[in-house]
């Protein structure tokens, strides 16, 4: 009984102390966390570069202007396009002037064929007779 309030007190002063951390403490805060659900076999089969990125990315440890500041690299941390804070977050997603000026197609064309790549793959494995040959 002792033991396990120890531990409670222990985890509650953990996590405060983690609330307060901007980056190391950004998995206390779940809204801006998205659903994605990887296997082990996906992970497995993944290219390491992919998942360095990937785990990067979730953590926000990409080389963005704001953490090249963060890190004592940088002095500056704003976006030449729309002078906002240049973030991971803002890079991938959320630079408005970059979005209109189509930087994000390419980008969004890519996923459409590695989509498409698959879709593919997984009907000719499924019904190969229907799928054209080329």
């Amino acid at each position: 009984m002792v033991i396990n309030e120890i531990r409670l007190n222990e985890d509650s002063r953990r996590v405060q102390k983690a609330v307060q951390q901007p980056q190391q403490g950004q998995w206390t805060n779940w809204d801006n966390a998205l659903q994605k659900s990887l296997t082990w076999n996906e992970i497995w089969h993944t290219a390491p570069l992919r998942i360095s990125f990937l785990i990067r990315s979730v953590y926000d440890l990409l080389p963005s202007k704001a953490n090249l500041v963060r890190w004592g690299k940088k002095q500056d941390s704003t976006c030449l396009l729309c002078h906002g804070r240049q973030t991971t977050e803002h890079v991938l997603s959320s630079c408005k002037i970059a979005f209109s000026q189509g930087r994000n197609t390419w980008r969004h064309n890519r996923v459409l064929q590695e989509l498409a790549a698959i879709i593919k793959t997984r009907l000719k494995e499924r019904l190969p007779s229907l799928i054209p040959t080329r």
